[in-house]
Parts: C-alpha cells; structure tokens; sequence
C-alpha cells in the first residue's frame, strides 16, 4: 500500500486531498480543520469524505441545513443515535454486543453539551469501534455565517475545556465561504487548523482525455465535448458555433443520436443564457429532432432524451412570456417521462403546465394539468414527494382553486391520500416563502 502511486488526475488530486486532511491529523492541538475550497473543489472534498465514512464509523459527515446551534447540536445528536440503531441487529448478528443505551439528558445541558455527552458514552462503551470521532460538517445551508461561527466556538470550548472536554474528538468545516471563521481562528489561534484547498478540478476532464489513449471519432468528440462544456462559463457564441459544428459532424456520420442531443442541449442552455431566443429555440429544436431520432433507433434513453429538448424549449418560451406557447410544449412531456415511470419529471412538467396555462388565463386547462401532476404524485414513493415539486404544486391547486369549483372535492380525496387526514397543514403553507421566511427568523 505504501508503495501505491496516483495513476490519473482524479486519484492525483485525492492524493492531494490526503494529504492535507493527514497534515491536519498531525497537528496535536488543533481541533478544527477548515478546509475552504471553489465549488468544483467542493465535490473532490463530498467524495473523500464519502469514502472515509464507508471505511469506518469514526468519521461521521452531517450535512443537515445549519438553522442556530441548539437545532443543528439536536439534529447531529439525533443523527448519531440513529446511526448506532440502524446498524444494531447487524451488530449483533455479527457478534458485537451492540447494547448501547442512549444517555440521559440532566436538566440545564445545553444541545451542545448533550451531544458531545452522547459521544463520550459511546467511547466508552464502545472504545473499540469508537476510538474517537472526526465529524464532518457540510451544511447544505448556512442561512446565517455569524451564528455557525458563535456554536463552533461554543463547541471548541466544550471539547477544549468543558465537562465533555477531549482530545479524542475533532471537526471539520468545509465550504465556499472564504471569510467564515475569523473570529473563531483568533480566539482559538491553535485549535482551529485552516487549508485552502486549491486542486483545480475544472482541469480534470482536459487532463484525462489528453491521458487517454483513445482515438478516432470517439477521441475527438470526447476533446470536442469537454471544450463545449467550457463554452457555459464564457461568452464566446463564435467559438460555441465552431465546436458544435465540428461536433455535430462526428455525431451525425456515426450517427450518435444521443450525444447529437448532447451538443444541443449545450448550445440551447448557453444561447438562453445570452438571451438570444432565436438560437437557442433553433438550438433546442434540433436536440428534439435528433432526441426522436434516438427513440426511433431504440436508444434507451430515448424519452428521457425527449424530454430534455422539450424542457428547453419551454425553458426560452417562459422566460420570454409567451406562456400559451410554453404551456402547449409542456404539454407534451408526460406522454414521455410517464413511459420511463419517471414520476419526479412529471409532476415537475404538470406544475409547470398548471402555472404556464394559468399565466395564459386559462383556468380550466391548468387545473386539469395540476390535477395530472397529483396523480403522477401519487404513484411516487413517499420518501421522494418532498424532494419533489409536489409541495408547489399542491400548494399551488389548494390556493388557485375555489369552494364553488366542481372538482374542489376531488381535490380534497387526493390530497387525503397524498398527506393524511390533516393535510390541510401541509398545503396551506407555501413552501418556498416558508423557507425564506425561516431563513430571516434564523
């Protein structure tokens, strides 16, 4: 294992990646690393993590949305006992005497205390599958960067000095944010341990490809492609109309209809972007002609492909205002991601239907798209529904639709099914402006 090398730019930058998370195990009184980085770094950094949580149970990563430090102490805590439960019947089928009791919270223990409580009394009982722990912060909202600061100081001094103190448990921060602990780093100048992790990942699709040993159309189109992609970050329409047109030639000779889609699909997003209608309908409209090519070919991912195009193209009729016309191409998109049981793409497409014909002040249509977004709704496993757009879309129908309207009742049975009994508190509240809301309370 020693003798083991990098042997491509991705397993070179983990090696990077190593090698200041070990600098940061070496140093002996620091407790915090903050590990700062640009979003494309970001997702070497979700991968190691990764990685190191699936080789181990010390190194425990949270990523729950920071709200204050009471939550977000109760949310790691709670996360940890699940943790320990979830694996407890496999444990014990394996040997491991895994009976481990939830300590009791004493009056007057802050959520800070209770948490760092619950570790040492899994150390303890468990010194040889918890020798210490390395907790991995990752929100996937800060919402308030001064607070996040204040309970990492209060979680510092608590592990430096508090009745939980120990040298046994260590953290990690990593972010975008570039000016996030400043205070926190001088008023604990040797425990916090800071790295500006800079391994440019946005070089790595150049590298492998020029690594790579493949040749012929499928080469070129791969060194075509990668330089496409770039085109999204600059704005260069010439240098976009070049590399589609030499893409597109390969594609098309060979005919790859799906990639053919691909190149579309790029040069639509980036025309939209520079807000030239004309190209980028012309752009989305050929990725539809070549997305049915694929179908027709039997590609597999043919209506998948097709919807895509079709999002696209109702993507430049939105933002110009032309929701008639946007509305009747989101129309045709259930036809094709219900074919792929693709329930998530459906009730996103029926959301958008019902605001588009609502928007062309076309109430009955709208409501019979929304009504069509519930059934696809329906069919999706619940755990998925809120990740989903089902909540705007519920919510959306229950605010759009009247007492006096005939389908009023049908609405009332769906959402029963959707929600429960008390489902009128769940599509009551708006959950866009619910969340921006929690946001300015935090």
């Amino acid at each position: 294992m020693d003798s083991w090398q990098p042997s491509n730019p991705v397993e070179r930058r983990f090696m990077l990646a190593h090698e200041d998370a070990l600098a940061f195990a070496e140093q002996p009184l620091a407790k915090l690393f903050y590990w700062q980085a640009n979003e494309d770094d970001l997702h070497l950094l979700n991968t190691y993590f990764q990685v190191q949580q699936e080789n181990g149970c010390c190194t425990m990563q949270f990523t729950d949305d920071f709200t204050s430090g009471d939550k977000y102490a109760a949310l790691i805590a709670q996360n940890i006992i699940n943790f320990y439960d979830q694996r407890r019947d496999g444990s014990l089928a394996q040997g491991i005497e895994a009976d481990w009791q939830v300590p009791e919270k004493e009056n007057g223990t802050t959520e800070t205390q209770y948490l760092l409580q619950i570790a040492h009394s899994l150390m303890q009982h468990h010194p040889d599958i918890f020798p210490g722990f390395l907790w991995v912060f990752s929100p996937g909202n800060l919402k308030s960067l001064s607070k996040t600061e204040s309970w990492l100081d209060e979680l510092l001094t608590e592990t430096l000095s508090g009745e939980w103190a120990s040298d046994r448990i260590r953290f990690v921060v990593y972010t975008m944010e570039t000016d996030l602990f400043t205070k926190l780093s001088d008023s604990h100048p040797q425990a916090v341990y800071r790295v500006n992790g800079q391994y440019h990942c946005e070089n790595v699709p150049r590298e492998m490809i020029a690594e790579s040993n493949e040749r012929g159309d499928s080469g070129k189109f791969r060194r075509l492609f990668v330089e496409l992609t770039e085109t999204l970050k600059n704005n260069d329409p010439q240098r976009l109309e070049n590399l589609s047109k030499a893409a597109l030639a390969i594609t098309n000779n060979a005919r790859w209809f799906d990639q053919s889609v691909v190149v579309h699909l790029i040069g639509g997003a980036a025309y939209l972007k520079w807000q030239d209608k004309p190209r980028s309908l012309q752009a989305y409209g050929e990725a539809l002609t070549s997305a049915e090519q694929a179908k027709e070919e039997g590609h597999p991912a043919g209506n998948k492909l097709i919807v895509n195009a079709l999002f696209g193209i109702c993507s430049v009729y939105y933002m110009n205002k032309e929701y008639d016309v946007a509305a009747s191409y989101y129309d045709r998109i259930p036809e094709f991601s219900l074919a792929d049981a693709d329930y998530i793409l459906t009730v996103e497409a029926d959301r958008m239907r019902a605001e588009c014909w609502d928007k062309a002040k076309s109430p009955a249509n709208a409501f019979s798209a929304a009504f069509e977004g519930i059934d696809a709704g329906l069919n999706m496993e619940p755990e998925l529904r809120k990740q989903s757009s089902l909540p705007i879309l519920t919510h959306w129908l229950y605010k759009h639709i009247g007492l006096t309207n005939l389908r009023y009742g049908e609405m009332r049975e769906k959402f029963a099914l959707l929600y429960g009994d008390d489902w009128e508190q769940f599509v009551s509240l708006d959950p866009l402006k619910s969340s921006q809301e929690e946001e300015k309370r935090v």
